[in-house]
This record gives C-alpha cells, structure tokens and sequence, in this order.
C-alpha cells in the first residue's frame, strides 16, 4: 500500500460516520480491539451494530477505511484527553512531558480499557496495515515523541549521541503497556509513584550522564 490515502467521508467533508452510529463505533472498537486486522471480522461488526452491507458500503469504502476510521475516533478521544488536562510543550522538560502522558494514557485506559488494547494490537499489525496508517495519518505518535526526544537532546536532558529513533521505538513501548504494569485497582498516590519509578529507568537507561 503506497501513496497518500484520504478517508471517504473526509474527501466529502463529512463527519466519521462512527460518531454518527454509536452502534457501529462500539462494535466496530470491540472487534478490532480483540482481532488483528486481518483476523476481525466484517460481518460480526456489521451484525452486532445491526447495519447492512448497503448501508456500510456507502459510507466507507472497504474494512481498511473503517479500521482507519477507528483510529482516528480514538484518536480524537486521546487528543481531547490531552487538551483538557493541559498537556503541551510549555512544560518542564522531557520527563515532565512524559509522566503527564503516562498518566493520561492510564486514565484513557481506565475510561475504556479497549483503547489500550487497539493502541498494542496497532504496534504489532502487519507492514502493510501499519503503511495504510501512515499514508492515511502519516506518523503521529512517532512525530510527537520524536520531537520531544530531539528537545531532550538539545536541552541536555538526554545524552546528545542517543540515537532517537531508538529512544522513540523504547519510550512507545513503555507509554502502551503502562497499564500493564499497574493494577486497576490501584488509588491516584500509588500510580504516581509507579509512574516515577518508570520514568527513572528511562531517566537512566536514556538520559544524559552526569
């Protein structure tokens, strides 16, 4: 999959068609977040958000567009998360930035714990689903993340010779498996705490020696 691919009702200067069907979208967020692209099914989506082929068809162009779609519904969630806590560059630095984004994607996993499960499945789809994503969106998380290594390395936070798309590739997989490391049922104190003993192995395995 190559070239730059635009969504079918954004071309039409629409609206996603999964914020008009709250139908569609929870089913269509259940099986992608339970299946691969290539393992989730249509026809299970389609039956369980009570919509026919006809009416799918004329909204979306295939299962990539619809899968695509998702993306950028959750994306939509992620970024209002970030807005309304006040996430931006104007923070303290690297490490600053990074514990507010631990913490956002926690409490983004605790709102709806299938959008952890889309984020991990979307890492380990095959190169071609993961190239219509970037024709589509082109690289959003790796953009931002990317440049926030590169003003760690300017600003001296991490060691200047620190290869970024190694440190980019190291702090994604921690950011989409925090959940992992730390119980729901945990109180707001214990998760700070586990979110700072997180960010000192990155301040340690990444960050510039003394």
């Amino acid at each position: 999959m190559s070239g730059v691919r635009t969504l079918k009702w954004m071309a039409d200067g629409g609206v996603n068609p999964l914020d008009q069907s709250p139908a569609l979208y929870e089913a269509t967020l259940t099986e992608f977040a339970e299946h691969s692209f290539r393992d989730a099914s249509l026809n299970e989506i389609l039956k369980a958000a009570g919509m026919n082929k006809g009416s799918f068809y004329y909204r979306f162009e295939d299962k990539m567009e619809l899968y695509l779609s998702l993306l950028y519904r959750v994306g939509m969630e992620k970024l209002k998360l970030f807005q309304q806590e006040g996430v931006s560059k104007t923070s303290g630095g690297f490490f600053d930035e990074f514990r507010n984004m631990a913490i956002l994607g926690l409490k983004l996993a605790k709102k709806d714990a299938r959008f952890t499960a889309f984020s991990r499945r979307i890492m380990e789809e095959a190169p071609a689903v993961r190239e219509a994503i970037t024709a589509c969106f082109g690289n959003l998380s790796g953009s931002l993340l990317t440049d926030m290594v590169e003003r760690a390395k300017a600003s001296g936070e991490f060691s200047a010779d620190l290869s970024t798309e190694t440190a980019v590739f190291v702090i994604e997989t921690l950011l989409n498996h925090m959940d992992a490391l730390i119980p729901a049922e945990w109180d707001d104190a214990s998760v700070l705490a586990a979110v700072d003993r997180l960010l000192d192995v990155v301040r340690n395995g990444v960050g510039a020696k003394p």
